[in-house]
């Protein structure tokens, strides 16, 4: 039996919504780092545990897990839409000045990482600790640095392959 606390219903759904709408939104923003994004996605995550109600019951035995993951996977489909944006821009010529090519070649490398290794670092350097992102996305403790490590590595390859020609030889440390 769901408990009152997790019931669907707008009494349970209300203490829910009070005990982990700022901790939702708060790992949006470090993940995405846009809070107006961040809040949007909160909504939308809330959003969909109103909408599951009683119906899956094992997703309302922990909310805050099951929020942190929908949350999550929330901001992964965003990061994928703005891989597809960002080659519309490119194809149409909008990379204007150096910024902007800066701009669009970090989030072109980044999307060509994996969604877990792009979480990881994107959690890192907005100052997570190791034990915090274990727990948001789901690895070991023990599995951090070795993930962060690999993400790294592998950011840089994908960002020096991707920089425009006239930035080559910048020094700019960069993750």
């Amino acid at each position: 039996m769901i408990d009152e606390a997790a019931s669907p219903g707008p009494v349970g759904f209300d203490r829910v919504y009070r005990a982990e709408r700022s901790a939702v939104q708060r790992h949006l923003t470090y993940l995405t780092g846009d809070r107006s994004l961040a809040e949007d996605l909160t909504q939308e995550a809330f959003g969909r545990l109103y909408e599951i109600g009683a119906e899956d019951a094992a997703a309302l035995r922990n909310p805050h897990a099951w929020l942190l993951r929908v949350a999550s996977n929330l901001a992964y489909n965003h990061f994928r839409g703005e891989t597809r944006r960002t080659a519309r821009e490119i194809r149409a010529g909008i990379a204007a000045t150096a910024d902007t090519e800066d701009i669009l070649d970090v989030r072109l490398a980044l999307q060509e990482l994996d969604p877990r290794d792009r979480a990881v670092l994107m959690l890192r350097h907005s100052g997570f600790s190791y034990a915090e992102i274990a727990d948001s996305v789901g690895l070991a403790a023990g599995s951090v640095g070795t993930t962060l490590a690999r993400a790294q590595r592998r950011f840089r390859e994908v960002y020096s392959g991707s920089k425009s020609g006239s930035d080559q030889g910048s020094d700019r440390d960069v993750l």
